[in-house]
């Protein structure tokens, strides 16, 4: 029996050694299983977490741009008396709201709203909703009544002349979806607003809004999903931000939510468990299956796991902070890649922002395919110009980004390119079709100390803005002048629209003389700008308003006063006299503004012959965007009601023969640099004699210069020779002396 026994010991002993070794190298690799699970569902959450963190700053951000713009109509509407529904629509039109928002509207205590592009629609069952409050509110995404457009609505409440009404800025979904449509999924995941309800208000599907998401993770199978459910609709209804993994119907999806910081909106990023771990949970149960072979599966899993992490890595940083359209980084990889370069010893170099001017003009002329692939081959240069090893990115639609980095202390070569990147990016070629494009670009240099990379691009972006659509210089570098001009030019856009309502904006008339006989034949009216008793230079003033594009309120209100002179002076006078008035290119992409001229000069009695409109030389870039924009035809509508037409500073441009018998002008006015050129002069006079124009010579200011104008039959004659720029009761003593 022992021996039996002993026998079977032999047995036992191994047996139980193996089994306990296999029992052991299971439990092993059942813990490091769910370790390795563990770890990468933390990994991925908290990824997911800045992510989140991200997009909601980017949402954050342009609702908050949105909220003050609204509150900037409101503000100028309140200043204004006995204000009209008209006035109202032009503050939107001349904002830089009508580039964001698909329209503005007014709404009554009755619930009739009027709108912006002409539309009356009936809101009678909302206007509890926005008559409730002063503050900016912003609803959840609706159907618009107009267009049937998915939109989102910005409202306030303000009081006109002792009426309650709401202004509302209209603004489509899809603004807030095109953030979505640039997060690091790529459209693979899935990017939700939603409420304290879990009401959706806008998503990257597009689809759903009005839905909730809490009811469509109903779905949710087992208690402890469920459990995680509640957890989340509580942690939301009290506005604190977590993440969340569960499994729906066998897949697992990871999910990330964070308050907006406005209303009780959240943002939801809801993304697969395939799309970043599908392949270790693969992995995982592969592994489970062959645990008799545990060694082998684990220093083959171990080395899998490094690799396959590295790849996933790799992966989600392509999907974080590479731009899918260019290739390029995107904004967070320029942030981030340029804060560590700023820290590398002795640094020194150029942050310079470039966009392309008037890409929303392209990509409504060609197309968008065609937009993006200017997008891509304008990338595809910038690596050209500036080098592989310069962090290039792309920060949003058609701004990009270069963190220019000087190795030998030569920053003369990077002032070159500059100089030559108008030339270098001027035409761009798609196909077999080339386009000619321009760009705005603004430069911060950085000096060794600097080592704040969102001070730098702040002043970057200054600089830029300062370029923007500044034709005459091709790019700024910040500076503590610029940095002066900056707030100067701030100061001017504060005061502007009171100068306006304290009538600090004056007209000074300079005559124009006949160059036979002597005599006041015509006059130019020239805007000054007296504040506290100081004249504030037209030069500092002008070149703001055309960018800002008050110069549209500041030229019909200098054109209303001429009209009115003009009456004035026919009645006490008997007699006429031509005026000419400056008009802004900005007026000539806005082709209602004819007719609104036209009525004001019948509001005068003035007929239109009487005034003659100045519009600067177009230079080279000018020409371009003329053509797009259709400006000759805009000027023949101009002269069809009868207004005569003049070309200002004329020489100083691009102006051709061919391009003058185009366009219906009347008269050139050569700019005063020619004065004293007697063969350009000669060359002027023969082209304008040919066209059959009237000519004027500016800047005349000695008799000699006279005598060469007069034998070369310029018309009149204009400059500090006869008078200076006169207030109006000067002019006339002048005007009726001469």
């Amino acid at each position: 029996m022992k021996k039996k026994l002993g026998k079977k010991g032999k047995y036992i002993i191994p047996i139980s050694i193996i089994a306990m070794i296999v029992i052991s190298m299971i439990i092993i690799s059942i813990t490091y299983l769910k370790y390795i699970q563990e770890l990468i569902d933390s990994n991925t959450l908290n990824n997911l977490s800045e992510l989140t963190k991200q997009d909601a700053a980017k949402i954050e951000n342009q609702i908050s741009q949105h909220k003050k713009i609204l509150e900037n109509i409101v503000s100028k509407i309140e200043k204004m008396s006995n204000i009209t529904e008209k006035e109202i629509f032009d503050i939107y039109e001349n904002s830089i709201a009508n580039e964001e928002f698909s329209r503005l509207a007014i709404m009554y205590e009755d619930g009739k709203t009027l709108t912006s592009d002409g539309e009356t629609v009936d809101l009678s069952d909302e206007k509890e909703e926005f008559f409730s409050s002063y503050d900016v509110q912003i609803s959840k995404s609706r159907k618009s009544k107009v267009d049937r457009e998915e939109i989102n609505i910005y409202s306030k409440k303000v009081n006109v002349e002792g009426n309650k009404i709401v202004v509302l800025l209209v603004l489509e979904t899809d603004k807030y979806e095109n953030i979505f449509a640039e997060s690091i999924y790529n459209g693979r995941g899935y990017e939700y607003i939603i409420n304290s309800n879990g009401e959706i208000m806008a998503n990257s599907n597009k689809k759903n809004n009005g839905y909730s998401l809490f009811n469509i993770l109903e779905i949710l199978e087992n208690s402890e999903n469920k459990k995680k459910l509640e957890e989340m609709k509580i942690n939301i209804k009290e506005y604190e931000d977590g993440n969340v993994k569960y499994e729906v119907l066998g897949k697992y999806y990871y999910t990330s939510y964070k308050y907006l910081n406005i209303n009780d909106w959240y943002l939801v990023i809801i993304t697969p468990g395939s799309l970043i771990a599908q392949e270790y949970n693969k992995t995982l149960k592969v592994t489970f299956g062959v645990s008799i072979v545990i060694n082998l599966v684990a220093l083959v899993m171990a080395i899998y796991i490094v690799i396959s992490n590295k790849n996933k890595k790799r992966k989600l940083y392509q999907l974080a902070y590479i731009d899918q359209l260019t290739n390029l980084g995107n904004n967070n990889y320029f942030i981030g890649k340029g804060m560590e370069k700023l820290q590398e010893k002795d640094f020194k170099g150029y942050l310079i922002i470039i966009d392309i001017d008037k890409f929303k003009t392209f990509n409504k002329k060609y197309g968008r395919i065609k937009g993006d692939f200017l997008l891509q081959e304008f990338g595809n240069k910038l690596k050209t110009i500036f080098g592989e090893n310069q962090l290039i990115s792309r920060l949003t639609n058609d701004v990009f980004a270069v963190l220019y980095k000087i190795d030998y202390g030569n920053d003369k070569n990077l002032l070159e390119k500059i100089e030559n990147i108008n030339d270098d990016l001027s035409n761009i070629k798609i196909g077999e079709n080339k386009y000619k494009i321009l760009v705005s670009i603004g430069v911060c240099e950085i000096h060794r100390e600097e080592k704040e990379m969102f001070e730098i691009l702040d002043k970057a972006l200054m600089a830029h803005n300062m370029a923007k659509g500044n034709y005459n210089k091709k790019y700024y570098i910040f500076d503590e002048k610029l940095e002066k001009q900056i707030i100067k030019e701030h100061d001017i856009e504060v005061n502007m629209q009171e100068g306006i309502e304290n009538k600090e904006f004056k007209v000074f008339y300079q005559p124009k003389i006949n160059a036979k006989t002597g005599k006041v034949e015509e006059a130019e009216a020239l805007v000054r700008w007296e504040k506290n008793g100081k004249l504030i230079p037209p030069g500092d003033f002008i070149p703001v308003f055309e960018k800002n594009k008050f110069i549209i309120q500041l030229d019909k209100y200098i054109y209303e006063i001429v009209c009115r002179d003009l009456k004035e002076w026919k009645k006490i006078y008997d007699k006429e006299i031509k005026i000419s008035v400056n008009i802004s290119r900005q007026h000539l992409v806005q082709e209602e503004f004819i007719e609104e001229y036209y009525k004001i000069a019948k509001k005068y009695d003035i007929e239109p012959k009487e005034i003659e409109l100045e519009i600067t030389e177009t230079t080279e870039i000018d020409i371009e965007i003329d053509k797009q924009l259709g400006i000759t035809e805009i000027l023949k509508k101009i002269k069809e009601k009868g207004f005569k037409i003049s070309i200002d500073d004329f020489g100083t441009g691009y102006s051709s023969l061919n391009m003058l018998q185009d366009m219906p002008i009347d008269v050139i006015k050569i700019d005063k640099s020619f004065i004293n050129q007697e063969k350009m002069l000669e060359i002027i006079m023969m082209m304008a004699k040919k066209l059959n124009l009237k000519t004027v010579a500016e800047g005349v200011e000695t008799e000699k210069q006279v005598e060469i104008l007069k034998d070369l039959e310029v018309n009149l004659l204009q400059g500090y020779y006869f008078s200076k720029p006169l207030k109006k009761i000067e002019f006339e003593k002048y005007w009726q002396n001469n």
